[in-house]
């Protein structure tokens, strides 16, 4: 499998309660590796900046259960330029107390989108999470895009993302 170096871009992470994401981008960096079967791993390292959000609070009022967070986030590079956007939906997946959340991500990149989902167990103390999700999807550049993002979201304003795609 060969690895590619591609520029920076951004990709978004979700907190359950965030209120903020921040985010910057880092450059991507891989290792150049033989070639299998025509396939490829891009690695991208990022970090990004959150733009809007809105939690929704569903009956019961003292359950957390499918509650949501949606929100949506610029893609910075170093350089300080915008490269794309992020979209999320978080879903809380427990009652209480609110620990798990399930998130789908779209990730609007130079050349196309990808798309993520997974779930994420949330701390209460240390990072909120750092989980890995499955690249479901793509357009553009990313159609049959396949792999993980991990998302080391440190505290509600800052994550370091990483993508592994496959294609």
């Amino acid at each position: 499998m060969r690895k590619r170096t591609l520029p920076a871009f951004g990709v978004a992470a979700a907190t359950a309660g965030a209120l903020t994401l921040g985010l910057s981008l880092a450059p991507a960096s891989a290792d150049a590796a033989p070639a299998s079967h025509g396939h490829r791993t891009i690695i991208i390292e990022a970090v990004e900046k959150g733009t809007a959000f809105n939690m929704v609070d569903v009956a019961p009022a003292d359950s957390a259960l499918g509650d949501q967070l949606i929100g949506t986030g610029d893609l910075i590079g170093r350089d300080g330029r915008k490269l794309g956007t992020s979209s999320f939906v978080g879903v809380s997946t427990d009652a209480k107390p609110r620990t798990a959340e399930l998130l789908t991500f779209v990730y609007e990149l130079p050349g196309g989108k990808i798309t993520t989902a997974g779930t994420a167990k949330l701390s209460a103390s240390g990072p909120v999470f750092d989980e890995r999700f499955a690249i479901t999807g793509g357009t553009g550049t990313y159609q049959n895009a396949s792999g993980e993002v991990r998302v080391l979201q440190e505290t509600v304003e800052r994550a370091k993302v990483t993508f592994e795609i496959q294609r």
